[in-house]
This record gives C-alpha cells, sequence and structure tokens, in this order.
C-alpha cells in the first residue's frame, strides 16, 4: 500500500548518499593532484634552477681564465710588438689547466691570430663580427662580452670537424696595451656538451629530457634534438624553466607525466573502489530503512482497517 512512499524515501536517501560520495572522491582526488603537481612543479624548478646556476658558474669561470689571458704582460707585449714568440704554450695551460675551456683563440690588432693547439680553422674576425653581439662587442667600450652561437665556429679537439648546429658559447674579452688602446681580442669557446655534462651532473636529471638554450635557438645534446618538438607543445610532459639576467641564457626541463598521472589513477581507483562499496551499503540501508517504515505503516493501516469491519 505504501511501496510508493516506500519509493520516495530510497530515491532522495540514494541520491543525496552518492552525490555527498562522488563530491567527496572529486574533492580528494583535485587535492591529491594539486598536491603532487605542487611537488614535482616545487622539484623542477629547483633543478632548472641548480642547472642554470651550474652554467653561469662553468662560464663565468671561463671567463675569469681569459681575465687573466688579457692580464698576462707576456701576452700583451706579443701583441703590441710582434716578435714570432709563440703564446700557444699559454693558451694550452688555460685549456688544460681548467678542464673548462675547449679551446682559446686570440686575435691581435695587426691582423695576427694565435689558437690553441686542440683548435683548427678559427674563423676571422670579420666573419665573427657578422654576429651581431660580437660586432657590438668589438666596437663598444664593454671588457667582456659572452656569445651564444651557431655559426663560424672553429673546430675543435685537434681538427675533428665540428657541426656549427651544435652551437657553441664563447667568452669574448678585450686586451688592453699600456696606453689603455685595445691590442687584441680573446675568445674562448665552451662546447655545449661540457656544458650540459657540468650542469646535468648526478641523477636529479635522469629521466629528464634538457634543453639549455639561447632566445633563438637550443644547443643540442644526448637526443634531445629528437624532442624539440616539447620546446614547442610539451605534450604529456611537466615543463620547468629557469632563465639568468646575467646571461641569455635559458634551461628548460621536461619530465614525463606518466609517474604522476599513474599516481592520480591508482588513487582514483581505490576511492572508486570504496565508492562503490559504500553506494551498495547506502542502498541495502535506504531499502531496508524505508521498507521498515512502510512495513509499520501497512500494519497499522491493516489494524485500522480491522477495527473499521461491523
Amino acid at each position: 500500500m505504501f511501496s510508493k512512499l516506500g519509493r520516495s524515501i530510497y530515491f532522495p536517501v540514494m541520491l543525496i548518499a552518492v552525490a555527498l560520495i562522488l563530491f567527496i572522491d572529486a574533492f580528494a582526488i583535485i587535492m591529491f593532484a594539486d598536491t603532487v603537481e605542487d611537488a614535482y612543479t616545487g622539484s623542477g624548478q629547483s633543478r632548472a634552477a641548480r642547472a642554470l646556476d651550474l652554467c653561469t658558474l662553468y662560464i663565468n669561470s671561463v671567463s675569469a681564465n681569459t681575465y687573466n689571458l688579457a692580464a698576462d704582460e707576456e701576452i700583451i707585449a706579443e701583441l703590441e710588438n710582434p716578435t714570432g714568440r709563440t703564446i700557444i704554450s699559454k693558451l694550452d695551460a688555460v685549456c688544460n689547466y681548467t678542464l673548462k675551456v675547449d679551446g682559446v683563440c686570440i686575435y691581435s690588432k695587426s691582423g695576427a691570430v694565435y689558437t690553441s693547439s686542440e683548435m683548427a680553422e678559427p674563423p676571422t674576425l670579420d666573419e665573427l663580427k657578422k654576429s651581431e653581439g660580437i660586432a657590438q662587442f668589438a666596437e663598444d667600450g664593454s671588457q667582456a662580452y659572452v656569445s651564444l652561437r651557431t655559426e663560424n665556429i672553429a673546430d675543435i679537439y685537434h681538427n675533428v670537424s665540428y657541426p656549427d648546429e651544435l652551437g657553441v658559447v664563447t667568452c669574448c674579452r678585450k686586451i688592453y696595451g699600456e696606453s689603455g688602446d685595445v691590442v687584441g681580442l680573446i675568445f674562448a669557446d665552451i662546447l655545449p656538451s661540457n656544458l650540459y655534462d657540468y650542469a646535468l651532473s648526478g641523477s636529479a636529471f635522469d629521466g629528464a629530457t634538457v634543453f639549455i638554450s639561447s632566445e633563438n635557438f637550443f644547443f643540442g645534446y644526448g637526443g634531445n634534438e629528437q624532442s624539440e618538438e616539447l620546446l614547442t607543445g610539451g605534450g604529456e610532459h611537466f615543463r620547468f624553466e629557469a632563465s639568468s639576467d646575467e646571461l641569455p641564457l635559458t634551461v628548460t626541463v621536461f619530465d614525463d607525466k606518466g609517474e604522476y598521472n599513474a599516481m592520480v589513477w591508482t588513487l582514483t581507483g581505490a576511492l572508486g573502489g570504496v565508492s562503490v562499496v559504500l553506494i551498495i551499503g547506502v542502498h541495502f540501508a535506504a531499502k531496508r530503512t524505508a521498507t521498515a517504515f512502510t512495513s509499520h505503516l501497512d500494519k497499522l493501516a491493516a489494524k485500522m482497517n480491522a477495527q473499521n469491519i461491523p
């Protein structure tokens, strides 16, 4: 008799319970996903910043070596009054001692070119000046400059052909004579492979794809050339980036989201299973409550009907 009333009790209870369970599930999943993503982001940004700091330290160390060369009295004397005396040993000493400089080239005001032993076929100064930054450095009053480029690069490592597209970082510095005039220009080259090795040392970057880039290009290394599309899209990856105020340099780290997605889906599955059990439990509880309530009403109605019978 009161089955309709029973349904009126059962369905609202089920609707409220299911809505509440789903709301709690959604809230828990969103909070968990945000928390884990924040953890990944914090870690990733720290790694990118650390790599950038190491790149900057590496380049500044090379720049400091160019300062020492520019202050060397024998080098200054040779550039001011060429005697044919070799200064290659001084350039080699910088490369061999620091293990940070891959090749050094000095261009004198008179047009002479001096290179370290591991450098071959250096570009002419006019070719280097095709780079806007180097051309400006050669003409303005600045004492030092860092060039990041993919053109007019010397062959380094005993005449091994070096692909220009891999790029080079060059620490440039002017050499001043006793009169204060510029008598030469130093160009100390760093190969990106060594910059990557230094900046990505340790296990913090295992499984990550890293790009060290300038404003218009990135340095290829370790297969990241095959992942260049990440720079324009990112796909299923976390992207962390750190840029330098001191140098035109950016470090970008990409981490696959597979582990993160697996954690979120695992939680979603676990909550889904618990929710199904809860919904089934609510179903039986609501059914029993509605049945118990309507059965009391049925008994009461039956009793009242029996008393009204003549």
